[in-house]
């Protein structure tokens, strides 16, 4: 389920200076010994006019490191790619419509799934919202961060973590995998980061070809349980559903026991591993 390959390396350059409208993802790139969260340093920049669309943040450490619903991301040092891009909205305007927040969210999601499918073959899946597994272990996880003045979406900072090289993980992170444990290889995480980033910028460009619904069909394509059984708690009921798919405003669509199919925002569904 790999896209088509268009991966040349960014060049690494450790410019704070703002990045112009039209620069790739992955320029400039900056490489951070420790920092509080990469999302956060980013946004700060971001502020201060010191970065624009395309900048990458990568980090070593980081101490207060954000994932999904509040929860933390932890990771020991220099062994995983802790990065953050900064994403102009202005960038997914197609056919002079507006872009929706989650379908950004699906971009990276895209582009981090085709990134770690590339060492860790067919067996990675997108699972809703943007989480990235192998089998049933999570390799990656993925935070947007959006800057809205008004309703005036401004800005999206998108932090990406993907175990690379840790082998050893805490007990508070469920069912973890990482590159090393998949194919017993140790990586260059700043190399991987790169590279990372030259998959988010093929991704906004199928994108920018295709519109909004080539990135939900890829994303659907990819999609963790898809078609299959799972058990799931909805409004404090425990049901078993099947999966059919997510809808372009990030719902995800599922049919019940009857027959019957029903589409849930993010944060009204908690998964139920068996």
């Amino acid at each position: 389920m790999l896209l088509e390959e268009s991966c040349n390396f960014v060049k690494n350059t450790n410019s704070l200076a703002s990045a112009g409208f039209n620069t790739p993802i992955g320029l400039p790139f900056t490489e951070l010994t420790e920092v509080d969260s990469t999302n956060i340093y980013a946004m700060n920049q971001v502020k201060t006019n010191l970065a624009g669309h395309g900048a990458a943040f990568l980090a070593q450490k980081q101490w207060a490191g954000k994932g999904q619903m509040g929860k933390v991301w932890e990771a020991q040092t220099g062994q995983n790619i802790l990065l953050s891009v900064v994403l102009d909205p202005k960038k997914l305007v197609f056919n002079d419509s507006e872009p929706d927040p989650f379908t950004l969210s699906m971009l990276v999601a895209v582009g981090t799934f085709n990134f770690f499918t590339r060492y860790a073959g067919d067996e990675t899946r997108i699972k809703w919202p943007n989480d990235i597994y192998w089998r049933d272990r999570k390799a990656a996880g993925i935070l947007i961060e959006n800057s809205f003045r008004g309703s005036n979406w401004q800005w999206s900072i998108a932090g990406m973590g993907v175990n690379i090289n840790q082998t050893e993980f805490g007990t508070q992170l469920v069912r973890p995998v990482s590159l090393k444990q998949i194919t017993g290889q140790t990586f260059l995480v700043s190399d991987l980061a790169r590279e990372l980033c030259s998959f988010l910028e093929a991704a906004l460009e199928i994108y920018l070809s295709g519109g909004p619904d080539a990135i939900v069909s890829l994303y659907n394509n990819a999609l963790y349980k898809k078609g299959e059984s799972v058990r799931l708690e909805i409004a404090e009921q425990t049901i078993d559903a099947i999966i059919c798919g997510v809808l372009p405003n990030g719902f995800l669509e599922i049919e019940n026991e009857n027959g019957t199919k029903e589409a849930h925002a993010l944060g009204a569904v908690k998964w139920i591993l068996k």
